[in-house]
C-alpha cells in the first residue's frame, strides 16, 4: 500500500491537451487560454515532480480554464527536469506479487533510483525558489496587473503555494502576488509551522492514505485552518480542508481511472479547486 502513496504513483488520464506553449518571463509555459478571451483571472499551477511534461497536468490546466474562464499558466519551474511518466509503470510493478514479478523488481528498483536521486538535486529549494517567486512578481506586474491570481499546487508544488499564501513576498509597488491558493496531497510541508503562517484564503484537498501527510498532520492542518477561519471570516478571509476517503497520494492529478472511487475523488478535488478560484476571483479578500 505504501508504494501507491509515493509521489510517482498513478496513471495517465485520457484526453488530449489543447493549450499552447510560450516563453513567459524566461520560463517555458503551457498556457490554457480563457474561453471567452476576457479572463476573470489568472491561475498558476505549480505541479508535482512530473511537471510540465505530464499530460495530466496540461489537461488539468485546460479544465481549469474552461470551468473558470481564467487564463491558466503551467510554468516549468523545474528548469527542464521532470520525472518520466514511465516511473508510474515501475512503481506499479514494485507492488506486484508472484515469483517472476519479484525478479523484475530489481530492474524497476534501479530505474527508480536512476531518477529519484537526481530529483533531490534538481528540485531542491535552493534551485527552485530563485526562479519561482521572481516569476510570480513579474506576472503580477505585467499580465496580471489588473487581474487576480490564484495558484494550485500538487505534491512538490504545494509547498510553494503554501508560502505564497503567507503573503510575505510582494511586487515592487507592494501588491500581493496571489489572491488565494489550493493544494492537493502536499509534500515537504513543515507542521504545524507552515500552516500557521497562512493568511490568504487557502484550500486543502487531502488523501486519506498519504505518507507525505500523516493522519496527525492532516488533523493539525484542519484544526489550524478551522481556527483561522473562525478569527478572520468576518473580515473576508476563509480557509477550507477536505479529506477524501479512500484516496491515495497523487489522486487529484494521477488517479488510476480503472479505480472508479479514487478517480471520482480526483474529480471532486478538481471541483473543489474550481469553486475556490471562482469564489475569490469574484470577491477578493481584503488587504492583510
Amino acid at each position: 500500500m505504501a508504494l501507491r502513496q509515493c509521489c510517482a504513483s498513478g496513471s495517465l488520464h485520457s484526453g488530449e491537451a489543447t493549450g499552447r506553449f510560450e516563453k513567459v518571463h524566461g520560463l517555458e509555459c503551457y498556457i490554457a487560454d480563457a474561453p471567452s478571451g476576457q479572463p476573470t483571472g489568472i491561475i498558476v499551477i505549480i505541479p508535482d515532480a512530473f511537471g510540465i511534461a505530464l499530460a495530466n497536468n496540461k489537461i488539468l490546466a485546460d479544465e481549469y480554464a474552461k470551468k473558470t474562464n481564467a487564463t491558466v499558466y503551467l510554468p516549468d519551474f523545474m528548469n527542464g527536469f521532470v520525472l518520466p511518466v514511465e516511473l508510474m509503470i515501475s512503481l506499479k510493478a514494485m507492488s506486484a506479487t508472484g515469483l517472476w514479478n519479484q525478479l523484475y523488481k530489481v530492474s524497476h528498483a534501479l530505474y527508480l533510483m536512476r531518477w529519484f536521486l537526481p530529483a533531490t538535486i534538481y528540485l531542491r529549494d535552493g534551485s527552485t525558489r530563485p526562479r519561482l517567486f521572481p516569476w510570480f512578481q513579474a506576472l503580477k506586474e505585467n499580465e496580471a496587473k489588473d487581474l487576480p491570481i490564484a495558484t494550485a499546487g500538487f505534491c512538490w508544488g504545494a509547498k510553494y503555494v503554501t508560502e505564497l499564501c503567507w503573503d510575505q513576498t510582494k511586487t515592487k509597488d507592494g501588491k500581493r502576488l496571489v489572491e488565494c491558493g489550493f493544494v492537493a496531497h502536499p509534500s515537504n510541508i513543515k507542521y504545524p509551522g507552515d500552516m500557521e503562517m497562512i493568511v490568504l484564503p487557502y484550500s486543502c484537498a487531502a488523501a486519506e492514505h498519504d505518507m507525505m501527510m500523516s493522519a496527525d498532520q492532516a488533523k493539525q492542518t484542519k484544526d489550524i485552518l478551522t481556527a483561522k477561519t473562525a478569527k478572520t471570516k468576518d473580515h473576508g478571509v476563509e480557509h477550507e480542508f477536505v479529506m477524501y476517503d479512500g484516496a491515495h497520494h497523487g489522486f487529484a492529478v494521477r488517479a488510476d481511472e480503472n479505480e472508479k472511487h479514487e478517480a471520482a475523488q480526483g474529480k471532486k478535488a478538481e471541483d473543489q479547486a474550481v469553486n475556490w478560484f471562482k469564489r475569490w476571483f469574484a470577491n477578493p479578500s481584503p488587504s492583510v
